[in-house]
């Protein structure tokens, strides 16, 4: 368990195991009662032939080497107990192994914000001597107690506990302060981008009268810079919400069909601008159950959108098809393609190819994260493939069918 935790961003803090004189202690009361035996047994054996019967003789001598195998087969289950009990403490959370038997192993593991109060005991003279005890856990799911026997140093343990317990406090609530802070400045500048938006358009329009070529241009590439704001904006404020929980999929029967069709034509001028050829290929209609503004945005958009942007030259072909009783959306392209290294940080929180930023600088890393997220909230999946760098890359999402 600890090289898995190891292996994870949840830091091991302390390992113990029971404190040696609990071994003793225990296996005390085994040599206790096997020494009375064995002295019975030696004593019966050692009496004279004439003063007991022969067949106590052979019972006696029979059962002492099974008693002294069976004091052995204890002790050795005792001490295989005592060596496998541990207390791991993490930066997150508690866990008490318990070998209850040689086939039988019990983990116990609390959560630190689950652990209401910890406190060490030491009930003898023993315990105190050898400086082990008892940790008395409580914790507020109202599960009970939990005793935890033969820890050493319980006042340290007990305090390790405390600390880390204290500490994720502090960043739970520094956590949510950074979240709040994070929504209220995403939505101002979200605000001011969109009322921007919305006068390079007027603009373009010529709402504010006629516009040379040169303002026009300019507006123009104002727009699209505006508009890819927006979106990064957009992108942090839903990857946080995914994050904590918030996003709300507003479900309802629509035509994915239309939606992909909505989101070709959408891009079609930045395709030509490029002069990529964007084609598409639709089994329509197609109807599923889903939040339709999330998906169009985080998923249809995100892949078109990446594969123009990734494309220098040649074509970008979007599909949609029926497969098994599911909506397969795919977006191929003859681009830059994906190696075999960066295709492991796809979908993941943050990933970035190796190169990705010297061909999108704008990337924040969360668009195809989040696409995942929305894609498996909605009972599908998503994946890629690519024949490696310069080889292309294609796209895809399935839906259930209605």
């Amino acid at each position: 368990m600890t090289d898995e935790l190891e292996t994870s961003d949840e830091q091991v803090l302390l390992v113990v195991h029971k404190h040696w004189a609990s071994f003793l202690h225990d296996l005390f009361y085994i040599a206790l009662p096997a020494f009375a035996a064995f002295t019975l047994l030696f004593l019966i054996s050692s009496l004279p032939q004439t003063g007991v019967d022969s067949g106590i003789h052979v019972i006696a001598a029979i059962l002492f080497p099974g008693c002294l195998l069976a004091v052995v087969i204890m002790a050795a289950i005792l001490w295989s107990n005592y060596y496998l009990d541990m207390i791991v403490v993490t930066d997150r959370r508690l866990f008490f192994i318990s070998q209850i038997s040689l086939t039988k192993r019990e983990v116990l593991g609390w959560n630190l914000h689950e652990v209401a109060h910890v406190d060490a005991r030491q009930d003898n003279f023993l315990e105190t001597f050898f400086n082990f005890g008892t940790l008395n856990l409580r914790t507020s799911n109202d599960e009970g107690d939990a005793l935890i026997e033969g820890v050493p140093n319980p006042e340290y343990v007990c305090a390790i506990i405390l600390k880390q317990d204290d500490r994720y406090g502090e960043l739970k609530e520094a956590t949510i302060k950074q979240k709040e802070l994070l929504k209220f400045l995403s939505h101002e500048v979200k605000g001011h981008l969109t009322k921007s938006k919305a006068a390079f358009a007027a603009i373009i329009e010529g709402d504010y009268g006629p516009v040379t070529e040169p303002l026009a241009g300019m507006a123009h590439s104002a727009l699209e810079d505006t508009q890819r704001g927006v979106e990064t904006v957009m992108s942090i404020l839903d990857n946080a919400s995914l994050e904590s929980g918030e996003v709300r999929l507003v479900k309802q029967r629509f035509d994915l069909s239309q939606s992909v069709q909505r989101m070709v034509e959408e891009f079609r001028a930045s395709a030509n601008a490029k002069k990529l050829s964007l084609v598409s290929s639709v089994d329509g209609p197609c109807f599923i159950d889903g939040d339709q503004e999330k998906i169009e945005r985080h998923v249809i958009r995100n892949f078109i959108d990446n594969a123009i942007r990734y494309t220098p030259a040649g074509q970008v072909d979007v599909m949609l098809e029926r497969i098994n009783g599911m909506a397969r959306v795919s977006v191929s392209d003859t681009g830059v393609g994906i190696s075999e290294i960066d295709m492991q940080k796809l979908f993941t929180q943050g990933g970035h190819g190796e190169h990705s930023r010297d061909v999108n600088p704008e990337s924040t890393g969360y668009g195809l994260f989040i696409a995942k997220q929305i894609v498996e909230r909605h009972g599908g999946r998503v994946w890629a493939r690519s024949a490696g760098a310069k080889g292309g890359s294609t796209f895809f999402a399935e839906f259930p069918l209605v």
